[in-house]
């Protein structure tokens, strides 16, 4: 941009994770700036995931796919578990004569990988008949369901590409520029979406370490990056040889193994360390078993906690602050396997920690369920399995599980609540359907457990928090759980799926606890910390067996991959894997193994360790590390942990108290049954505004097509809609009126203007803040933007005044306008005139001020919460009006407590009632 005066909206930049992206568009917010160039230009680009750009591209590509829901893993497995029966489920189980759970996994895993592969169902029906018309039945009934997958939308842009979709093909047609990081790892689906994109473009850029691919598993074929300048024959190359992150020797010692172990089979490198001052430690140890080892690990920790640490500053100077939990991280080839004594892998490390009062999180292989306090709640659930059980029974839950995690839990309530729910999920099936929210009964539970009285750990609170992910997955997928059946169908999912499936990095929670990373090396790619621990390093165990790919696709169709290393164990792939792990490191690394594991079982030391040779590398396990400083401890900030989302955002304005449980802890509330209505009105809204361009609509025409996308994901349709239409049907034509209402009333719309959803950036001091904007732009006859306005679309209801209802939330509603409004000008180029709030039930435009009062007040707003949340602030803020209806209420104890800093934002401009403080000072009792 700076050097070619490139156009910010021809470049699409593709990361491998969220989190990487947050801390780029940071980091380029603050290059653009330094070379002169408006860091709000930042919104016109595209920075982030592969599949996070296909969701988008699939929202222009059509606007049904607006209201598609996305599954990941679990999710996904959920979705084949409650449809089992009426996807045929159980005839491929009974044919490959598999276990319920496995062919669960089996059959999820089928389906990834034969979009990532980009296979033909026609194709696998040929090889085999009974998996390929599985596929294709799961292929309709997800579409019809409104779900896709994180395969199946990339899958879905390259089939639209490749067929030359007009509606694809003007989606990108502003790409100018493609970038792509972690390059090594891309599967064949994004390779060809790359190919497919490279043709519009005028540059591809890639990034990649070939020592650094590790995702075989999942498809990745190192050979893409190896065969780059022979598939792009006209690409220039160029060497980044200086490390900043880890000392010479480990990055010396680093780059001699990967050439011993890969040899011809790897790039050629002669990395370089930048000069680190302070203190340092490599060591590679055995011990005679694991207790000693173990007890080294830990004991090293406590050693280094507190030490002074020194680096970079992000202003070209040195910071120095004492080193905290979280800059430690104890990194293992499986967290999760079975020793012989019973207990998983990481348990005797973990074990350790704890009595040690180390706080740690495990981020793989399972253990949210060795947290006493989540094991309360699953217990509680289990409880409810085969009928209302009895006070002997929930006594003995009580005494067992819940109050040693709990201590002063209310047994008198914990039995009326297992009571209340005993008659939900057991009590006789009606000739209408029930609905019955489990999300409902984790409140409950917290409720009777007194959560609310009780100062728990950060650790602690995030765990409780997964449980209530792992039953929104339920929610969300589940048209409704409604029986036992059902029910006992979430309680397997928790022993079978949940309790190797979640853990504390499951979802993109904004903060992460100050405590030790436990950890496979896998879940660790592109993070560093100041002090790693590589365990468990013996012969047969990190690296582990040769394996061969044994899904249940046709292997014919595979060979290609496998052929590379995809889908299979490979000694290669482990060496990638133990160089990724060593080079986690930035100053401190020790690399351990035990000669007896738990259980008696004996090993012999791992040759990978005999590679690492320097003069820095001690064999000793005795003596301390010399120099050692002992500083405050300060933890380090973490760029990816910023906040980033205005929809996140809002919740602190309002109470930081809600952010923090939904944000930090990862808390959700329960999914209600009309969930989804506003998302199918607003997809109508735009399928209307892409198929109706220059002319409006027709109200029969609009209602047409409202009814042609309506769907809700948690109300089944009537079986005889005609005589006896339900709510399902009630919600359609309600949609259809609204949609159909909109076009009539306010056909001016569609004249010269169209609506376009548009993703937005906004670069703050400390945050990048990301949202969806809806526009309203006309055009000239040249297609030249001439006017825009911010139409902020709604389906809550105003009623007969809305500025005096109070429940709407003006605050918010105004603020995201302005945001917006703010927006416009980075994502066109020009300043929105109006801003407004179109309440599509009641068929009125509320016009919001979007003066320069009015969005500089906005964005001080932002700016406030962003470094509240940073400087981990969150206060309760009750007031009755939000207490009342707050999605936490039962886990919160309404304290009024203050701000660290006295600091307040701005009062926001607001229609027609002048300036108003947002929630967490408008709405506040102090008494």
């Amino acid at each position: 941009m700076a050097e070619q005066k490139a156009k910010p909206e021809g470049i699409v930049a593709f990361t491998f994770t969220e989190k990487a992206a947050d801390s780029i568009k940071l980091r380029v917010a603050g290059a653009l700036q330094k070379c002169g160039i408006d860091p709000n230009v930042l919104g016109r680009m595209y920075i982030g995931t592969i599949h996070s750009y296909c969701q988008h591209l699939l929202g222009q590509i059509d606007a049904r796919y607006r209201q598609f829901e996305v599954l990941d893993d679990n999710r996904l497995k959920l979705y084949l578990i409650s449809r089992y029966p009426q996807l045929g489920c159980h005839k491929v189980r009974d044919a490959k004569g598999a276990r319920y759970f496995q062919a669960i996994d089996e059959l999820s895993h089928a389906w990834s990988v034969h979009n990532e592969e980009m296979l033909s169902i026609n194709d696998i029906k040929i090889h085999d008949p009974i998996i390929g018309e599985f596929l294709e039945v799961l292929k309709a009934a997800l579409d019809r369901d409104g779900f896709m997958d994180f395969s199946s939308m990339q899958r879905i842009v390259v089939d639209r590409l490749e067929a030359g979709s007009l509606n694809a093909l003007s989606a990108i047609s502003d790409l100018e520029h493609l970038l792509v990081d972690e390059y090594q790892d891309i599967n064949p689906v994004q390779d060809r979406l790359i190919s497919k994109l490279r043709e519009s473009s005028k540059t591809l850029f890639v990034v990649g370490d070939d020592d650094q691919s590790i995702y075989g598993f999942r498809g990745a074929d190192v050979t893409r990056i190896l065969t780059f300048g022979t598939r792009y024959p006209n690409a220039a190359s160029h060497t980044l040889n200086v490390n900043y992150r880890s000392t010479e020797a480990i990055v010396s010692s680093a780059n001699a193994f990967a050439c011993q172990e890969l040899g011809a089979t790897r790039l050629s490198k002669a990395p370089t360390a930048l000069t680190k001052t302070g203190t340092r430690d490599y060591r590679v140890l055995w011990f005679d078993e694991r207790p000693d080892e173990t007890e080294w690990v830990v004991s090293k920790i406590n050693e280094l906690l507190g030490t002074e640490y020194h680096e970079s500053d992000g202003q070209g100077g040195v910071k120095v602050r004492g080193l905290t939990p979280a800059d430690f991280a104890i990194l293992m080839y499986s967290t999760g396997g079975d020793e012989q004594d019973g207990t998983s892998r990481h348990t005797a490390f973990t074990n350790l920690l704890e009595q040690a009062g180390i706080p740690y999180t495990l981020e793989s292989g399972g253990g949210i369920f060795r947290q006493p306090h989540v094991l309360a709640l699953k217990e509680s659930f289990l409880l409810l399995r085969d009928g209302n059980p009895d006070r002997t029974m929930a006594k003995v839950c009580f005494d067992q599980f819940v109050l040693p995690a709990y201590p002063i839990a209310d047994f008198q309530k914990f039995a009326k609540t297992l009571n209340d729910w005993g008659h939900k999920v057991h009590g006789p099936t009606e000739a209408s359907r029930r609905r019955v929210f489990p999300q409902n009964l984790v409140y409950d539970l917290l409720d009777a457990f007194n959560l609310k009285t009780l100062s728990l750990s950060d650790v602690t609170m995030l765990g409780i928090g997964v449980f209530s992910r792992i039953i929104q997955d339920v929610e969300a997928v589940f048209v409704s759980v409604d029986s036992q059946r059902r029910f006992t169908e979430i309680l397997n999912f928790l022993e079978n799926v949940a309790e190797s499936g979640y853990e504390a990095s499951t979802y993109e929670i904004v903060l992460r606890p100050d405590a030790v990373t436990v950890s496979t090396v896998h879940k660790m790619k592109g993070l560093e910390f100041p002090v790693v621990f590589v365990v468990d390093v013996e012969k047969g165990r990190f690296p582990g067996n040769r394996g061969s790919y044994n899904g249940w696709l046709p292997h014919a169709l595979l060979n290609g991959s496998i052929g590379k290393g995809a889908y299979c164990n490979t000694p290669e792939q482990y060496a990638r894997l133990f160089y990724t792990a060593i080079t986690r490191s930035e100053r401190y690394l020790y690399v351990t193994g035990s000669k007896l594991l738990p259980g008696g079982r004996q090993t012999k030391k791992e040759y990978y360790t005999l590679r690492l040779n320097h003069n820095e590398i001690s064999r000793d396990t005795n003596g301390s590390i010399t120099n050692l400083k002992k500083c405050q401890p300060e933890r380090r900030l973490d760029e990816s942990n910023l906040p980033t989302s205005y929809s996140d955002v809002k919740y602190y304005l309002n109470c930081p108290k809600n952010y923090q449980f939904r944000k930090a802890y990862g808390f959700s509330p329960p999914i209600t049954e009309m969930f989804g209505f506003g998302m199918s009105v607003h997809a109508a809204v735009g399928k209307l505004h892409e198929v109706y361009r220059g002319s409006a609509p027709a109200e029969q025409q609009a209602q047409d097509i409202a009814k042609d996308l309506f769907h809700l994901k948690h109300v089944y349709p009537s079986k005889d809609p005609i005589s006896s239409p339900g709510p399902y049907e009630r919600a359609k034509n309600r949609a259809a009126e609204v949609v159909g209402n909109y076009a009539k009333n306010f056909a001016s719309d569609f004249e010269s203007k169209r609506q376009v959803e548009a993703r937005f950036e906004i670069p703050l001091k400390d945050a990048v803040i990301s949202g969806a904007i809806d526009l309203m732009i006309e055009q000239n006859t040249k297609g030249e933007i001439v006017d825009a306005c911010v139409v902020d679309f709604k389906t809550i209801e105003g009623g007969e005044d809305p500025h005096t209802n109070d429940k709407l939330d003006w605050e918010n509603l105004s603020l995201q306008v302005q945001l917006y409004a703010r927006a416009a000008k980075d994502v066109l180029g020009k300043i929105a005139k109006a801003g407004y709030v179109h309440l599509l039930k009641d068929g009125k435009r509320i016009a919001i001020p979007v003066n320069d009062m009015a969005l500089d007040a906005a964005i001080k707003n932002l700016e406030w919460a962003a470094r509240g949340i940073i400087n981990e602030d969150f206060p309760m803020r009750p007031h009755p009006q939000k207490c009342e209806t707050c999605d936490f209420n039962k886990i919160c104890s309404k304290t009024p407590q203050n701000f660290k800093t006295r600091t307040q934002p701005p009062p926001l401009h607001i229609p027609e009632g002048g300036p108003m403080m947002v929630g967490a000072f408008n709405l506040y009792k102090s008494n």
